[in-house]
Order: structure tokens, then C-alpha cells, then sequence
């Protein structure tokens, strides 16, 4: 078979193979987009790199602690003389899987992650009561930016390789901000309800807990009615994790609550169910697995150099993170 002259035409269903020039024009998009990933990863180690390097080291963080309720009158109230309920409770809200982490919740931060996205805010924290207060202790401010919180990251990491769970809630509910001028538990307990911190029942410690969300919002003193909403929401999550039951926290919204300054919160009617946890858990178990398929998608989709591949592997990360932002409605 003679081959065609140079510069002519080939027919269709010519066996010819194509050039050189052809076959380097048509994987460009992939050698570009291999290019954008790399450089996306290395562009994200070198700035959680440089967050691990410039965060400050947590020195002497008892000492520190000590010095700030110095400052402002406190007295620093050792772990054990701090009601259990309380310590429950905080826990409860502000970091439910505060026993089983090491300083950052992955399952909080994907939760975030995945309700900032579908919503387009950044709204979610995600922060841990170690980063909370890694914060408090040695960044300080009002920063949440996400180069802020890289670092609160970085000193919560230390701190959990250096100190106890027990310590660290020690610390943390000495200073943190009750509201009100009020700095550590000792304060608080006294200021809103005149009792020391080993005196505070369900009621009391559900209040108390709620306020550390927004201080000014949730203050008893001054707004009673937010005050016991909030504590609703605190109860609930008690009873999730079985710190409670459904007839005790009930209780704690019945009757009439005295304060420090001589006034009540008034009873409160309201439900609090317990979520199944059986099931509400399912949409952010899902969401995880089809994240890790999403993942080996591309991996394949990069070894067979398939459009639809790319784009099957895209579809399955979209619905991950679909699935995780539900999983934010039920946790």
C-alpha cells in the first residue's frame, strides 16, 4: 500500500497514526491539571508548615492561667472541686468528642467544612475546647480567620501531647469568659448564682454552660428568656450523651431558678428529645465513606486518563460533602 505524499490529505478511516504534535496538543489539559494539583499541595504544606513554626509554644500554661485570674481577682478552682454536672455539660456543648480526640475533631472540622461550603459563610468553628483554649491562653483576640485557626490548632496539638484531659478542662474552666466581668467557674458561680462551683446542680451547670457561646446573649441576669432557651439546647445535648435523662432535664426547666442578684429565671416549658443516634449519625458516616470513594475515583481517574472518570470522581465528592452538611442539621 502506497503511503499518501506528503501534505496531502488522509481519508477517513485512514490507518495513519496521528503526529507527534497531535498526541503532545491533546494530554495538556491533564499535564495542567496534575501541575494545578501538586502545586495546590505543596502550597498547602508549606502554609500549614509555617502555622506548625510560628505558632507560640505553650509554656507553663497553669502559670499562665493563674496569672490572667490575678489580674482581674480570680481564684483558680482545682478540678475536683468543680461540680461533675458542670464539667459534663461543657462538654456536652462545646466539644462532644472531647475524650476521644487529640486536639482537633476531624469529624467537627469536616462538619464545618462542609456547612460553610454549602452555605458560602464561615460561620462554623469547629473548634475543640483544647484550641478554644490554646486561644484564650496564648493567641488571644478576636481573629477566626483561617490562618488563626491554623494556629490554635498547631498550640492545641501541644498541648494535648503534654497535658492530661483532666488538666485541660482544669484550665480551660478556669479561664474562660462567663459574661458579666466574669473570668474562670469561680466567678461565674458566684456572680449568677452565689454558690462556689461544687455546688451547682443541673440547673445551675446547664445555665452556666450555655452562656459560653455568647456571653452577653445568653446572660441570665440580663436576658432571662435567651438565657433558658440556650439552656434548652444544653440540656439536649446532655441527654445525647447520656449525661442525663430526658425526666432530670425536665426538672431543671420547671421550676422557678434563683439568681445572684436576687431575681429567678422563670420556668420554661419545652421538650427535649433525644436524637437517635442510631441514625442520626448516618448521613455523616456516608458522607466520610463516599469522601474516601471519592478520592480513590480520582486516584483511578488519573491512571486511565478518562474524562467521565474525572468527572465521576467530582460527582462523588459533591455528594460527600452533601452528606456531611445534612449530618451538621442532626448532630
Amino acid at each position: 500500500m502506497m503511503r499518501p505524499a506528503y501534505g496531502s490529505w488522509v481519508e477517513v478511516g485512514s490507518t495513519e497514526r496521528p503526529t507527534s504534535e497531535t498526541a503532545e496538543r491533546r494530554p495538556l489539559w491533564r499535564r495542567r491539571l496534575l501541575v494545578g494539583i501538586v502545586g495546590a499541595a505543596v502550597l498547602l504544606t508549606g502554609v500549614l508548615v509555617a502555622a506548625w513554626v510560628t505558632a507560640p509554644a505553650p509554656a507553663r500554661p497553669r502559670q499562665v492561667v493563674l496569672g490572667r485570674l490575678r489580674d482581674v481577682g480570680g481564684r483558680f478552682v482545682p478540678l475536683r472541686a468543680i461540680s461533675p454536672t458542670l464539667q459534663r455539660a461543657i462538654v456536652a456543648t462545646e466539644d462532644e468528642r472531647f475524650y476521644r480526640h487529640h486536639g482537633i475533631d476531624l469529624i467537627g472540622l469536616s462538619r464545618a467544612f462542609a456547612y460553610d461550603a454549602s452555605h458560602l459563610t464561615l460561620s462554623q468553628g469547629g473548634s475543640t475546647l483544647t484550641e478554644q483554649l490554646a486561644k484564650v491562653l496564648y493567641l488571644g483576640g478576636n481573629d477566626d480567620s483561617p490562618w488563626r485557626k491554623l494556629q490554635d490548632a498547631a498550640v492545641a496539638i501541644r498541648l494535648e501531647s503534654r497535658l492530661s484531659k483532666r488538666t485541660i478542662l482544669e484550665l480551660y474552666l478556669n479561664s474562660v469568659y462567663f459574661g458579666d466581668g466574669a473570668y474562670g467557674v469561680e466567678a461565674a458561680s458566684e456572680r449568677y448564682f452565689g454558690v462556689s462551683p461544687s455546688r451547682l446542680d443541673l440547673a445551675r451547670a446547664s445555665v452556666l454552660a450555655g452562656i459560653i457561646q455568647d456571653p452577653s446573649g445568653y446572660d441570665p441576669l440580663l436576658q432571662p428568656t435567651l438565657s433558658r432557651q440556650r439552656q434548652v439546647q444544653v440540656l439536649t445535648s446532655m441527654v445525647r450523651d447520656g449525661y442525663t435523662r430526658e425526666d432530670q432535664a425536665l426538672a431543671a426547666l420547671h421550676d422557678p431558678l434563683p439568681l445572684g442578684n436576687g431575681s429567678a429565671l422563670p420556668p420554661i416549658e419545652a421538650q427535649i428529645v433525644a436524637p437517635d443516634t442510631s441514625f442520626a449519625r448516618l448521613p455523616l458516616v456516608a458522607g466520610l465513606t463516599l469522601l474516601l470513594v471519592g478520592l480513590a475515583s480520582f486516584i483511578i481517574a488519573r491512571r486511565i486518563q478518562r474524562p467521565v472518570a474525572f468527572a465521576l470522581a467530582a460527582a462523588v465528592g459533591i455528594a460527600s460533602l452533601t452528606l456531611i452538611a445534612r449530618s451538621v442539621k442532626v448532630a
